[in-house]
C-alpha cells in the first residue's frame, strides 16, 4: 500500500524567516540576561588577578622594604594591603555590561565598559593619599598613574633604610625626587592600562559565557 502526503505552506518565506529570527533573538536575549551577573563576576575576578600581577602592585605591597614604592610614597607600615585592596576593587568594579536587546532582525548591542580614561574612580579614593606629619596631602596615586617621569618633589630626595613612617626610608633635604622610571605611568600608559595588555583573548573567552 502506498500513499502520499502533500503540504502547503500558508506563510511566505519572509514570514517564516521573521519567526525564526524572532525565536533566535528571544533565546539570545534570555541567555544574556541569565548569564550577565555570572559573566561580570568572572571578568571582575580576572581583572583583579591582572592588576595584582603588575610589578607596581608588588612594590606597593612591600611593606617596609627599602626602595619599594610603598617606602618612597611614605605609605605607613602595615597599611599597604588594605590600601591596595581598595584600589584593585575599584578597578574591577569599573567593568559594566550594558545591553540593548536584540530584535527580530537580530540587531542589538552589547557594550562593555572598562576602566575610565580619567581614572576618577581611583583618583577620588582617600587611599590614594598620604598625609605627612606636617599635614601636607600627598596624592601618590595620581603621581603613579599620570605624572610620568616628571619631578614631583624639589629640595628633597629619598633615602632608603629602616626609617620614616613607612619603615623603609624617608625624605632628606637636598636634591629632587620623582616616581622611579620603571614604575612611572601616564594617563595612556600606567599599571592599570598595562594590566589589560594582551588580554583580548581571555576577555573574549569570558564574554562567550553570556551566550552559553
Amino acid at each position: 500500500m502506498t500513499g502520499s502526503i502533500s503540504l502547503k505552506l500558508l506563510e511566505t518565506n519572509r514570514q517564516i524567516q521573521d519567526k525564526i529570527y524572532k525565536a533566535i533573538a528571544e533565546e539570545v536575549n534570555s541567555s544574556i540576561i541569565k548569564n550577565k551577573k555570572k559573566t561580570t563576576e568572572k571578568l571582575r575576578a580576572a581583572i583583579k588577578t591582572w592588576v595584582y600581577g603588575q610589578p607596581e602592585l608588588s612594590s606597593l605591597l612591600a611593606n617596609g622594604v627599602p626602595g619599594s614604592l610603598s617606602a618612597q610614597f611614605g605609605i605607613p607600615a602595615g597599611t599597604s594591603d588594605g590600601i591596595i585592596n581598595q584600589i584593585v576593587d575599584a578597578v574591577s568594579k569599573a567593568i559594566t555590561i550594558d545591553i540593548k536587546p536584540f530584535k527580530k532582525n537580530l540587531k542589538g548591542n552589547l557594550q562593555f565598559n572598562f576602566q575610565t580614561k580619567d581614572f576618577q574612580n581611583l583618583l577620588t579614593l582617600p587611599e590614594g593619599h598620604v598625609v605627612t606629619e606636617k599635614g601636607a596631602d600627598l596624592h601618590w596615586l595620581n603621581w603613579l598613574l599620570q605624572e610620568g617621569d616628571k619631578t614631583i618633589v624639589v629640595g628633597y630626595n629619598y633615602i632608603a633604610g629602616p626609617l620614616g613612617r613607612s619603615g623603609g626610608g624617608e625624605m632628606n633635604i637636598g636634591g629632587i625626587w620623582r616616581v622611579p622610571p620603571e614604575f612611572s605611568g601616564t594617563s595612556d600608559n600606567n599599571f592599570i592600562t598595562r594590566s589589560f595588555d594582551g588580554k583580548e583573548s581571555e576577555i573574549s573567552n569570558i564574554l562567550k559565557g553570556l551566550f552559553l
